[in-house]
C-alpha cells in the first residue's frame, strides 16, 4: 500500500490494532476473562475491517463502477465475516464477558473512525 490511500488505510488498521492491545492490557487489571473477550470483541471488528480494507484498495482509481462494485461486496463480506466471528465467539468461548466483548468491537470500530481523521 504505497498510494496516500494505502498509507491513510495502513494508518487506520494500525490505529485499530494498538486500541485493541490497550485495552485488552489494561483489563488484565481486572482480570484474565475480560482481557481475552475483549481481545476477541477487538477481533471481531478487526478481522473484517482488514478484509474489506484488503479487498477494496487496489480497486482505488479511475473506474468507479469497479471500485462501487468491489464496495458492495466488500461490504457484504465484511457484515458476513463479523457475524461468523461473533457465533463462533460465543459458541466455542464459555467463560465469556459479553459486554467486554462488545466494548473491545465498540473501541476498535471508533478507533479505526478516529484514526481517519488524523493527517500525519
Amino acid at each position: 500500500m504505497t498510494t496516500p490511500n494505502g498509507r491513510l488505510i495502513s494508518r487506520g488498521l494500525r490505529i485499530q490494532s494498538i486500541a485493541s492491545l490497550l485495552l485488552s492490557g489494561a483489563l488484565l487489571l481486572i482480570g484474565p476473562v475480560a482481557a481475552y473477550s475483549a481481545m476477541f470483541g477487538s477481533l471481531a471488528a478487526f478481522i473484517p475491517a482488514l478484509f474489506f480494507a484488503l479487498f477494496v484498495a487496489p480497486k482505488f482509481g479511475p473506474d468507479s463502477a469497479a471500485f462501487l462494485r468491489a464496495a458492495v461486496i466488500a461490504e457484504v463480506g465484511k457484515i458476513l465475516l463479523t457475524v461468523l466471528i461473533c457465533v463462533a465467539v460465543f459458541v466455542w468461548v464459555k467463560t465469556l464477558a459479553a459486554g467486554w466483548f462488545f466494548a473491545g468491537m465498540a473501541v476498535v470500530i471508533f478507533s479505526g473512525r478516529l484514526g481517519l481523521l488524523y493527517k500525519t
